[in-house]
Formats: structure tokens, C-alpha cells, sequence
């Protein structure tokens, strides 16, 4: 008999450092950053004698204004790239500002929590059967770094052709800035659960196991966005346990939820316990941005396939936050508990939040699956009324 226990929510938050600390490591990687511009330039300065100690701190200044300017370049590189393979865009982040794109097209801004780890983020998705495969992919990941390479190099070679030192000195701070954003993403590394540009290119070239992982959610997600509901889809996109237990925490997780929705929908409840067993007991290991949306898949299917009000109430805690806009899904779960504790007017109120919110939701077959949810809200008002 599954066990109710088992699908709770195992994770607490994570230690954060206190803000001296955290100001501390960016103000250091600022002045590492500009520290290495200022020793390049001087290099070039005993070279060519064209740089001057003010024209040293007009490259310096330039270092510093333009980590954020690196950080969109990288990011509209992806999404060009994603674009030129085939892909569809459906969400941008840079720092602490998201846009997103709902289902109907259009494009929406707001503000968000820092994402450790993470300067900025394009999703790119597959659509019309176009933008999948490993050739794909590794366009949209070459987009980022190669922007701020291409950008590099634009900046060097125009400050060749210039003779004031505080504009050679500028454009040689951007130069740098850009050189050292688009060498670092090409590294393969992982920071808080997140791969780099670096990572995903190096496991596609090796054929491993994440990546082909990665294709199959992108591919599943790709799917939703056309309006193909999780119970449809291919059976070829669900990964198998294998393919699972060797992935990233995080594509773990993601591949979890593909299979837990996919079980769901299908109505194959003994599936559906196996698969949230799993995902709930890997949750803590995923990026903390992330667990938002672990959070929503698991009140998902409390909801959907038990009458355990405790289990529901356990997970909407930690469904706050998110990369991308869940607060459709928080007004759902809420007017669910509250229907369920028999709290009609809060209830009510929830639910007209969740259908004024609606059309954040970025894809068809979410919009689709959430209209039903809020459909079984309403049946249980009613019947609490009736009785």
C-alpha cells in the first residue's frame, strides 16, 4: 500500500550566507575581474603606448558597468541561435527580471527572486516538430558564448582603429569582459545544480546520458507548448529508471515530473505513487529555483489522485518562487485546500485569481489541464453547498 509519508517534502531551505558575505564575493569577483582588464591593458600599453593611468580607469569602469550588459548579449545569443535551429521562445531572464511568453503569443514582465548560480537564462523550445535533435541543441548552446566572443572581437578590433585612449580604453574593458563571460560559459562546469554552456556542448559531443535525457524533456515540453497533453505523448519520451538514476539531480527531477504528469493524466494511479515516491525523495537535491516547480508537480498530484488533505497542505509551502511565473497554479492549489476545508468564500476567492491568472501559463496543454483542475474546484463547491 503506498504510504503517505513517503511523498512528503523532505528538503528545508538552504543556508544562506549573511549579506556582508554575499556582497563580499561579488565586489571581489568585480575587482578579480577588473584586476585582470587593468593588467591586460597594461600589457598593451607597453606595446602600443596608448593607454594612459585615466584611460587605465575608463577600462576598469567599463569592466564593472558591463557584466550585465555581457550577461543579455549571452542570452539574446541564445535566443537568436535557438530560433535560427527552430526553436520556440518561451521565457528570458536576466538578474532579477523574467519575460515570459504565455500560450496566446504574448509577452509578459515581472520581477523575481536571484537565482544562485544562474546571471541569466533563454528556454528555447522545439516546436512544429522543428529545433529537436543533438544538432539542435548544441546551436542554441554555441549562441551564448559565441555572442560574447563575436562581441569581443568587435570591440578589439574597432579600438585598433581608434586613437583616443578613454575610448580605447572603454572598448577594451567590454572587449575583456566579453572575452572572459564567453571563455568561461564554453568551461564545463556546474554551479548550484546548473550546467554551463560548456557542460551541455561536452555531453552532447560524448552522446551521454544527460544529454540524450535533455532531448527527451525538451522534446515532451515542445509537445505541451503545441497543446499535446501528457498522456498522449510518445512513449519513446519517457525515460526509463536507468536513464534516470545516472542524470543530474536536476534532470532527474525534471524527468520525474515528465513521467509523474504522463501517469496522471493517464489516470494509472499505481505509476503515479512510484513516480512521486521518487520525485519527492530526489527533491532535495535539486537547484533551489527549482523546487518551486517539484513542489506544484507534487501538489499536482496530490490533488489529482488522493483525498489527503495533509499531503496537498505539506506541499503548497514550497511552491513559492520559481524560474518562471507559478502563480497560477499557487491561486488553484489554494482555492483546493480551501474547498477542501469546507472555506467556500476563500475558496471562491482563490479560484477567481486562478482564472484571472490564467493566461500567464505558457503552454496549451497547461491551459488545458489547469481549466480541469478549476473544473474539479468548482464540483467540489457545489457539493459542499448541495450538502
Amino acid at each position: 500500500m503506498p504510504r503517505m509519508e513517503d511523498c512528503l517534502p523532505a528538503f528545508a531551505d538552504p543556508p544562506r550566507a549573511p549579506a556582508w558575505r554575499r556582497w563580499t564575493v561579488v565586489v571581489l569577483t568585480f575587482l578579480g575581474g577588473g584586476l585582470f582588464g587593468v593588467a591586460a591593458a597594461t600589457f598593451a600599453d607597453r606595446l602600443l603606448g596608448v593607454l594612459s593611468w585615466p584611460a587605465l580607469a575608463g577600462l576598469f569602469a567599463s569592466l564593472m558597468l558591463g557584466v550585465w550588459l555581457h550577461v543579455v548579449l549571452h542570452e539574446a545569443g541564445h535566443a537568436l541561435a535557438g530560433l535560427a535551429a527552430g526553436m520556440r521562445p518561451v521565457a528570458l531572464g536576466v538578474g532579477r527580471w523574467r519575460f515570459e511568453r504565455s500560450a496566446s503569443g504574448a509577452w509578459q514582465r515581472r520581477r523575481a527572486d536571484a537565482i544562485a548560480g544562474v546571471g541569466g537564462f533563454a528556454i528555447m523550445l522545439p516546436r512544429d516538430g522543428r529545433g529537436r535533435g543533438r544538432r539542435a541543441q548544441a546551436i542554441y548552446l554555441l549562441g551564448g558564448p559565441l555572442a560574447n566572443l563575436l562581441t569581443a572581437l568587435a570591440a578589439g578590433l574597432l579600438a585598433t582603429r581608434l586613437s583616443s585612449p578613454p575610448a580605447v580604453a572603454a572598448l577594451s574593458g567590454i572587449g575583456v569582459g566579453a572575452l572572459l563571460v564567453g571563455l568561461v560559459n564554453l568551461v564545463p562546469f556546474r554551479t548550484h545544480g546548473w550546467s554551463s554552456d560548456g557542460m551541455g556542448l561536452w555531453q552532447l559531443l560524448r552522446g551521454a546520458g544527460d544529454a540524450l535525457l535533455g532531448q527527451r524533456l525538451q522534446a515532451a515540453a515542445g509537445l505541451s507548448l503545441s497543446g499535446t497533453r501528457p498522456r498522449d505523448w510518445p512513449p519513446d519520451l519517457l525515460p526509463d529508471e536507468p536513464a534516470l538514476d545516472g542524470a543530474s539531480p536536476l534532470l532527474a527531477a525534471q524527468g520525474r515530473m515528465l513521467r509523474l504528469a504522463h501517469a496522471v493524466d493517464r489516470g494509472d494511479r499505481d505509476a503515479a505513487w512510484a513516480d512521486a515516491r521518487a520525485l519527492a525523495a530526489g527533491a532535495r537535491t535539486v537547484p533551489a529555483a527549482f523546487r518551486a516547480h517539484v513542489a506544484v508537480a507534487m501538489a499536482g498530484f496530490a490533488e489529482a489522485t488522493t483525498e489527503d488533505t495533509a499531503l496537498l497542505a505539506a506541499w503548497r509551502p514550497w511552491c513559492e518562487g520559481g524560474l518562471l511565473d507559478l502563480s497560477p497554479y499557487r491561486h488553484w492549489l489554494d482555492a483546493e485546500l480551501a474547498a477542501r476545508r469546507g472555506e467556500a468564500d476563500a475558496a471562491a476567492r482563490a479560484l477567481a485569481c486562478a482564472r484571472a491568472a490564467r493566461d500567464r501559463l505558457q503552454d496549451r496543454a497547461g491551459l488545458i489541464l489547469f481549466d480541469e483542475a478549476l473544473a474539479r474546484v468548482q464540483r467540489r463547491l457545489a457539493r459542499r453547498v448541495a450538502a
